[in-house]
């Protein structure tokens, strides 16, 4: 049974994203609008990479941790890191 705070965790997480003139795309090959579908690569955790909307979530919760944006530099060079659950 959910206690609550982890569905709203769930929500909060989805919504944080910067915004799409946040990022710098000059130096890009295509510039992305927002709702492009793009892969970013995952490092740890359950997956090798997520299919996400730009801008990519900053978070994304599992079951066993949390993914975490790492989205300094060219976009080629972003990717999710996973941190773990204390235990």
């Amino acid at each position: 049974m959910s206690s609550g705070r982890s569905s709203l965790r769930r929500a909060d997480s989805a919504a944080l994203r910067h915004s799409p003139d946040w990022y710098d795309q000059s130096r890009e090959t295509t510039v992305l609008v927002a709702g492009d579908r793009m892969f970013v690569p995952c490092e740890g955790g359950p997956c090798r990479s997520r299919l996400e909307h730009f801008p990519p979530r900053l978070e994304i919760d599992e079951h066993e941790g949390t993914y975490v944006l790492a989205d300094i530099g060219p976009r080629d060079d972003w990717k999710y890191v996973f941190v773990p659950r204390p235990r």
